[in-house]
């Protein structure tokens, strides 16, 4: 199972395999690792270090084989294990299971009892440790910290003399957190704070702030008064632990862990045979902490810096405005335009995709998906794709269905690409039906923006990509661009926050918020069908939000005069706002109740109503 959002993260093996790793998906290049705090880090976990813990001891020295390149990281996913040198899968027995262990549901559900506990041992940790330690790292440089502290635990010693365990109580504290990180109901970060932690096995629970104590008080006793200080907003005491609504407050994020003791103890204990069925008396045998709760303090630490850094990359825009060097990149795909203009890209590529809408087609994803073969491409691989709209939707597309599903890196080389299809993860090809018809949802890991490509460009695809941006300008309601010259890094990068916003909203249009990223659509994507695509979709586009309004108009949704002054901005963009000879919206409606938004016989439309009024209409 992979936990996160941005990040995506996953632990794998037993206890007592020949080894236990992780896997890191999402972590962004450029992280110099600290080996030695890292070390540091994973010796606070490992087993053997004093009298407190196991006596098994194993080094615990995480091996790197994905993701790092000379001791940085390269955003590709992040992969490393570590070997089991000191396993004694003897010391378990088979049929009889443990109190208070996982060992009968494993006998239930998978028909053994794993030695050592399998992947319900506390073993499973030491790979969680890897993946904090490079969050706690990143987090440090951007003034994050993360500590823990023993509240409570049983009589450690004591209990330990006499073959018993004890629990205990372990409080967590992440400062320097940014107001806002996180979201209501189900995207709280401390609903992902607790996902995390709950994956340590012992945990039993986990409260924010003042926790269960507040159900015991009145509210004028949990509540926090704000107050001003240096400048900010602070509060003057802090029970609600830095959460408020799912979201951080600014003040210390603070939580508490309940860890049980430890469930393999030394005194006798009544079970069952389970092959028998008769029962039974148990004695455990193997090395066990008398009390787990101490070495999980870095374990709690390490999923609380993922959870945080996880929501910081959530927050965080998600595309790169920089240089683009082939070198570092690896399987590139690459338009037939850009190979041709570029050398360097072309000598790297893996395959050359003929430009042009019209091979947008299944055709030419089964020779990508040839390419990728040839190329030997795996799972644990990253394709790149360098061009144009129709490169990232058939390049996603096809890793999106590659061994089913590999990462890919979008470098669009448009402006229409790079406003638009860069981001938001819907990939896709041509059918003969519609346009777009076959897809998936598979989001680039990264998204590299060299706006020098557009040097290269002539004005009419200049112009396409800044139709989108004035889709945008609708959708978010100002003005913001003088689109007399070609838009720069700044209002690209600020222009696209208006997608990136509601595509976080809505990723897999779910909801209808990203159902506004179609004003103009329905009607475009006719006139390109109609037009064999001469229309290019940056022009249909400008066509599509026009006629759209005057749709708007005529229902009594928008004012009169609205398309006017659309298609004025559009028009001072270089752009049509009329429909080619020959075609009316009239005519356009069969290829319009083609398009992929229709439900069932009728056709959806993200009507532009207004600037920052953009509504779903349903018209059979």
């Amino acid at each position: 199972m992979k936990i996160g959002k941005v990040l995506k993260f996953e632990v794998y093996g037993e206890s007592h395999a020949p080894k236990i790793g992780m896997r890191l998906e999402g972590f962004p290049a450029g992280l110099k690792i600290d080996f030695d705090a890292l070390k540091a880090f994973m010796e606070r976990r490992a087993p053997g270090r004093d009298e407190f813990s196991t006596p098994r001891r194993e080094p615990d020295e995480p091996q790197f084989i994905a993701g790092v390149k000379d001791g940085v990281t390269t955003g590709e996913t992040i992969e490393a294990v570590i070997v089991n040198t000191n396993t004694r899968s003897g010391d378990y027995e088979k049929s009889i299971p443990r109190p208070g262990h996982a060992d009968y549901p494993n006998w239930v559900k998978y028909g053994k009892i794993p030695a050592g506990g399998g992947s319900n041992s506390g073993r499973m940790t030491a790979p969680m440790c890897i993946a904090g330690a490079l969050a706690l790292q990143a987090l440090a440089e951007r003034g994050v910290s993360v500590s823990s502290k023993v509240l409570f635990t049983g009589d450690i010693l004591a209990a330990k003399a006499e073959g018993d365990s004890v629990g205990g109580v372990i409080e967590c504290e992440i400062t320097g957190l940014p107001v806002g990180l996180g979201g209501s109901m189900f995207d709280g970060i401390d609903g992902a704070i607790a996902e995390a932690v709950f994956g340590i096995p012992g945990v039993k629970g986990i409260e924010f702030g003042n926790g269960f104590k507040a159900a015991s008080l009145k509210g004028s006793e949990n509540n926090d008064a704000f107050k001003i200080e240096d400048g900010k907003v602070v509060t003057e005491t802090n029970r609600h632990g830095g959460v408020l609504g799912g979201m951080t407050s600014g003040m210390p994020l603070v939580f508490r862990v309940a860890l049980k003791p430890t469930p393999s103890i030394y005194k006798s204990q009544k079970s069952v045979d389970l092959e028998k069925m008769e029962p039974a008396e148990l004695t455990v045998r193997g090395r066990h902490d008398p009390c787990i709760a101490l070495r999980a303090r870095p374990v709690i630490e390490a999923l609380a810096a993922f959870a945080a850094y996880d929501e910081i990359l959530c927050e965080a825009s998600p595309v790169e405005f920089r240089l683009f060097d082939p070198s570092e990149f690896k399987n590139i795909v690459v338009d037939s335009n850009v190979a041709s203009l570029y050398p360097a890209i072309a000598e790297k590529a893996i395959f050359t995709i003929p430009s042009g809408e019209e091979n947008k087609t299944v055709e030419t994803v089964v020779k990508i998906w040839a390419a990728f073969a040839k190329a030997g491409l795996g799972r644990k691989d990253t394709v790149t794709a360098v061009g144009g709209g129709v490169t990232g939707d058939l390049v996603g597309f096809a890793a999106a269905t590659w061994m089913r599903g590999i990462d890919w890196v979008n470098v669009p080389t448009t402006l229409l690409s790079m406003v638009d299809a860069s981001y938001g993860g819907k990939t896709a090809c041509d059918l003969e039906c519609g346009k777009n018809m076959a897809g998936a949802f598979h989001p680039p890991r990264r998204v590299i923006v060299d706006v020098a490509f557009l040097k290269t460009l002539p004005p009419r695809r200049i112009a396409d990509g800044k139709a989108e941006m004035i889709k945008h300008e609708i959708i978010g309601g100002r003005k913001k661009v003088d689109y007399s010259a070609t838009p720069s890094a700044d209002e690209i990068a600020g222009n696209l926050a208006v997608k990136i916003g509601i595509v976080k909203a809505d990723p897999l249009e779910k909801i209808g918020e990203r159902m506004k990223l179609n004003a103009g659509h329905t009607v475009a994507h006719a006139i390109e069908k109609a037009t064999d695509y001469a229309v290019s979709h940056g022009e249909a586009v400008a066509i599509g939000c026009v006629e759209e309004a005057r749709l708007a108009e005529r229902m009594n949704l928008a004012a009169e005069g609205w398309a006017d002054e659309l298609a004025e901005r559009f028009r001072a963009a270089g752009l049509p706002t009329e429909l080619p000879e020959g075609l009316s919206f009239e005519n356009l409606k069969p290829l319009m109740a083609g398009d992929k938004k229709r439900e069932a016989n009728s056709v959806v439309f993200a009507l532009p109503c207004a600037w920052g009024d953009v509504r779903a209409v349903t018209i059979v």
